[in-house]
């Protein structure tokens, strides 16, 4: 019998049986909501952990980034990024990296959505883009915990949505009687993750129902279908969802700067995807 909502919530609930999280999230959780910690502090924290500060430097000088000089640092990268980017980054990567292969079509579709969000923001000249960029790598998250939960369960939800031609949400309600995006609204709020990350997650399928950050949440709406119609990895389902037209023209974005957006995000996502997949051996 599958899973069931209350289920989930309650190991969701429980950090512990979440995909192998280190101590080093936990202890980052708690430090950049403290007004007292320092860039230094929290690069030192992260660069115990090797893989993690490994991956993360490995991402901030790769051409997703684009800095003009190598940054060595766990700290420099806090520096130039901000907390809640490289909160967010740390966090993908010790859950996605958890995953191992199993979930390495979701991770490339959802750096697809993060540097896709990142070139809307900034052809709309947003602030912050690079926190809109990890909301969108991070929108998908939910998908990641029910496999992890619920591995056999969620094996039926992709053959059902395969099977019926249904949206993976629409397919996680028939079997769990929850969609991912709920689970993601719990995760939030375990997690402690800033509004602005946490309403992209929630409802980047309806980012009219975000009462906080809806432009933010317009955007990864738009950059989640952009990814699924560049073929961007394999979000476990194979159908385009809605666009929300009221969402898309608010953003204002023309025709040629979809195109610009689309042209700009390939070199970066095709860099990522190189990047990311290496993966170090523990020491």
């Amino acid at each position: 019998m599958p899973m069931t909502a209350s289920d989930i919530e309650r190991r969701v609930e429980d950090l512990s049986n979440l995909p192998t999280l280190p101590g080093v999230v936990k202890v980052l959780t708690s430090m950049v909501e403290s007004s007292t910690a320092a860039a230094s502090d929290v690069g030192e924290v992260i660069a115990k952990d090797q893989v993690l500060s490994a991956r993360l430097l490995r991402l901030v000088n790769s051409p997703v980034y684009g800095f003009p000089g190598r940054i060595s640092s766990v700290t420099h990268a806090v520096v130039l990024l901000g907390f809640n980017v490289v909160k967010g980054l740390v966090l993908g990567a010790a859950v996605f990296d958890s995953m191992a292969t199993e979930a390495q079509g979701l991770w490339e579709h959802s750096l697809g959505c993060a540097v896709l969000s990142r070139r809307i923001a900034k052809e709309r000249r947003m602030k912050d883009a690079e926190e809109i960029m990890v909301a969108g790598l991070l929108h998908d998250l939910g998908k990641v915990v029910l496999t992890y939960l619920a591995p056999d369960d969620y094996a039926q939800v992709r053959q059902t949505a395969q099977e019926h031609r249904l949206h993976i949400a629409e397919a996680e309600r028939e079997v769990f009687g929850v969609d991912h995006a709920r689970v993601a609204e719990w995760i939030a709020r375990h997690w402690r993750l800033p509004l602005r990350l946490s309403d992209p997650l929630v409802y980047h399928h309806a980012p009219a129902r975000a009462a906080n950050f809806r432009e933010v949440t317009a955007v990864v709406h738009l950059a989640n279908i952009l990814a699924r119609g560049m073929g961007y990895g394999y979000p476990g389902d194979m159908t385009m969802p809605a666009l929300d037209h009221e969402a898309f023209h608010a953003l204002g974005l023309s025709f040629p700067q979809i195109d610009r957006i689309l042209e700009g995000a390939e070199a970066e996502y095709t860099a990522g995807v190189d990047v990311l997949a290496r993966r170090e051996p523990t020491s």
